[in-house]
């Protein structure tokens, strides 16, 4: 019988993060396998916001190890981490808003084109070809997260809902192996949300991309994750799916404080 062991697209080894002297991360480890959703969860000030960062490379850890297809990721600048195929979204919108909707999602694009300023003054025709070929994508994600009507519209004066597909656009024109969601339902309705759902896991089996979220909607991370991680006071209280997580009496105390 053929074994088909997935390989870990992410590793997070005995991350330790303080600040002041107080402990943020304290020895958090998981995996994060090629094709999965995974879903990190935890009360306020658990330490999730603090991982993501280090995972983006704003913060530097004090201990531990970040690998990204089997390379560490520490000794690199923020902007090579989008490079390397790790995109991310912003619990605060991180758009621009005189820009139009398809201006923002080209936005997302610049780290992975090729053509400099010289080059572009140039008029070199692969600039030309290349720029064709950044717009089809470009399009193609606008209908893909049901933009089309707004493509031209500025940023500004958009439905909130709205605006966070755009921002997904944005992260997924930079074609990220993995992508980072931060807050993807906050400030969302019912409807939206439930759409939100759909719209995950047709980014990992359309675009084959594997996701990492932070959500405090539990019913969001429940219903969509192959994988959650639960964090409480900067520590790694339960790992496990959805269901073994749900009947967890760590986690079950960590939110109800029973």
């Amino acid at each position: 019988m053929e074994c088909h062991h997935k390989t870990s697209l992410l590793t997070v080894r005995n991350l330790t993060v303080k600040f002041d002297g107080i402990v943020a991360l304290d020895d958090v480890s998981f995996d994060v396998e090629e094709g999965q959703i995974v879903g990190l969860i935890g009360p306020n000030g658990a330490g999730k916001t603090t991982l993501f960062n280090c995972l983006s490379r704003l913060y530097t850890p004090h201990r531990g190890e970040i690998l990204f297809e089997g390379r560490s990721i520490l000794s690199m600048a923020p902007h090579r981490i989008a490079r390397l195929g790790i995109g991310r979204t912003f619990q605060n919108l991180a758009l621009f808003h005189t820009m139009t909707v398809l201006q923002n999602i080209l936005v997302g694009m610049h780290n992975r084109t090729r053509s400099g300023f010289l080059s572009n003054a140039l008029r070199l025709p692969w600039v030309a070809r290349e720029e064709r070929m950044i717009q089809e994508v470009a399009w193609e994600l606008i209908f893909f997260l049901d933009l089309d009507t707004v493509a031209h519209h500025p940023a500004i004066g958009l439905p909130y809902g709205t605006l966070k597909r755009v921002e997904l656009a944005r992260a997924l024109a930079g074609r990220p192996k993995l992508l980072l969601l931060d807050e993807p339902a906050g400030g969302l309705n019912h409807e939206e949300v439930v759409a939100l759902a759909d719209l995950i896991r047709s980014i990992r089996d359309n675009w084959r991309i594997t996701l990492l979220l932070v959500e405090h909607h539990m019913n969001l991370v429940m219903g969509i994750s192959d994988k959650v991680v639960v964090l409480d006071f900067g520590r790694k209280i339960a790992e496990g799916s959805p269901g073994e997580i749900q009947r967890n009496p760590e986690v079950i105390r960590a939110y109800l404080g029973s």
